[in-house]
């Protein structure tokens, strides 16, 4: 009668050893302020985002990006890094655009900014043989 306790209890010990290794250490908790200075990236309010992206589908849905000129656009993270190179589709929205994803995996909330002129040409060049191939 007293092996039942004492398996119970072994049981026990094991399953909180077992689970206990499976804990989250990689978060580091501090007290008081915590100062960014500039190291936080500064987006203006206006600025052409993302919003939606279907890689399935290839496109992407930016915001406040009608003013943006040019065919081809360059999505940058907040870093300033390229992450994608987008062509636009015609539309008649005047808050939303739809661009097709050419190259890269944008994602939302990445800046969108208009491509060089050089950039453009360059795009254009590319963009042309692979609507040719399909």
């Amino acid at each position: 009668m007293r092996l039942y306790p004492i398996i119970l209890i072994s049981a026990s010990c094991a399953l909180a050893l077992l689970t206990s290794g499976c804990a989250n250490n990689d978060v580091l908790i501090t007290e008081g302020k915590h100062d960014q200075g500039d190291s936080t990236p500064v987006i203006q309010q206006n600025a052409p985002l993302i919003v939606h992206v279907d890689l399935f589908e290839r496109i992407a849905t930016i915001r406040n990006g009608v003013a943006l000129g040019g065919d081809f656009l360059i999505a940058k993270n907040y870093a300033g890094v390229e992450t994608g190179v987008l062509k636009v589709r015609p539309s008649s929205s005047l808050t939303l655009i739809t661009a097709d994803i050419l190259g890269g995996s944008p994602k939302i909330n990445h800046v969108v900014e208009s491509a060089s002129a050089n950039r453009s040409v360059e795009l254009s060049e590319l963009y042309s043989i692979a609507s040719e191939e399909n």
